[in-house]
């Protein structure tokens, strides 16, 4: 379950909608968000290719990525004019990008990427489906040249819900959820009636750079979910991308030699940029091992210098061990919103990851 279906949870939303926003592609070859153990020393960069664009452009990333990646005016405008996001329809070849198959229309719209994780957004034109329904689609994705190379990902049609600052489920308009009889409560299509699909895929195993590398996205079929977990395709097609990565990066390291309390983990250093972040430990201790984790401290949110607190900010990622010493340690993640790197103070985390415990402070600089 993906961090943000867990505070749906939270909120007395039942277990057939929690299971609809859980839901994701059903046919997917890669994996949903899980631990690595051991986890790679090193997951690369995914990056997208810079804009070449006016500088006068007022860049706009789109309903999807801006609900499923919160993010104000100005860090739209800076993210993309750094050639960290990529916005398609103001490409000057952005017709070259649609596809359209059987009536229905997808192109890619925003790209948002750094070392870690690439987030994705594709408008999808043309799906005619009921309002209380739940739209679904075959798809498959890789990086790179090996279409068998592992990911950790999650992918589902963005249904216009985000998680506020105080961990409640809201729409993206922060209005309160409200299901209807059958127990829906995504907001789906835009006023036009159109969609778009949402991809969020971090490297995995045998992927030690993606610096350059390339985004493979295959639609191919697209439908409703009909029952608990069923998915029933109305349109089939061949709508298939090919997105180049760039180089660029915005992150920072930084120093951090801090003790996690209540804990055996030592935080050396982290590497922070504005959607995603790696914490690096040094293990000074056996950790408690558990069925259901392995004891490393999981990162959730920050700290800011004016005091707000963001609890509820990582959004999928994966832990592990750095080699069979376990004397290091790793933990990645994700976020549901773009962080300002200039005004964190503090990360918030569990001193472990199985659960039963207080979340901790760690201030960083």
């Amino acid at each position: 379950m993906k961090s943000r279906d867990l505070y749906l949870s939270m909120i007395g939303i039942d277990d057939d909608i929690l299971e609809k926003a859980d839901r994701f592609s059903n046919r997917k070859k890669v994996s949903v968000f899980h631990r690595l153990l051991p986890v790679v020393a090193c997951i690369c960069c995914v990056l997208f290719t810079t804009v070449t664009a006016a500088a006068a452009i007022h860049h706009f990333w789109g309903r999807g990525m801006s609900g499923f990646l919160k993010s104000t005016d100005t860090q739209q405008q800076v993210l993309t004019d750094k050639g960290q996001a990529i916005v398609y329809k103001e490409l000057t070849d952005y017709s070259t990008y649609k596809i359209t198959d059987n009536g229905i229309t997808i192109s890619p719209d925003t790209v948002v990427a750094d070392e870690n994780f690439v987030y994705a957004s594709f408008k999808v034109i043309g799906l005619d489906i009921d309002d209380n329904k739940e739209p679904g689609a075959d798809v498959d994705y890789y990086l790179g040249d090996d279409k068998n190379s592992l990911v950790n990902c999650s992918s589902s049609f963005y249904y216009g819900t985000m998680i506020d600052d105080n961990g409640m489920a809201v729409y993206d308009d922060g209005t309160a959820i409200t299901p209807d009889e059958n127990g829906n409560f995504g907001h789906y299509k835009d006023k036009n009636g159109d969609l778009e699909y949402v991809i969020q895929i971090q490297a995995g195993d045998g992927l030690n750079s993606v610096l350059g590398s390339t985004l493979h996205v295959d639609f191919s079929s697209l439908g409703i979910y009909t029952g608990k977990a069923e998915f029933t395709p109305s349109v089939k097609g061949k709508w298939n991308f090919d997105l180049k990565l760039p180089t660029v990066s915005s992150s920072q390291t930084i120093t951090v030699n801090k003790e996690v309390p209540n804990s055996n983990c030592t935080i050396t250093t982290v590497k922070i940029s504005p959607v995603s972040i790696t914490v690096n430990y040094k293990v000074d201790g056996k950790l408690k091992e558990t069925e259901d984790g392995t004891g490393i401290p999981e990162f959730i949110g920050f700290v800011l210098k004016d005091g707000t607190r963001l609890p509820f900010v990582a959004n999928g990622g994966s832990s592990g061990f750095k080699d069979e010493s376990r004397k290091e340690a790793v933990c990645i993640r994700g976020y549901d919103r773009v962080i300002d790197i200039s005004k964190v103070k503090s990360l918030l985390l569990w001193p472990n990851d199985y659960g039963g415990c207080d979340k901790v402070e760690v201030k960083i600089q």
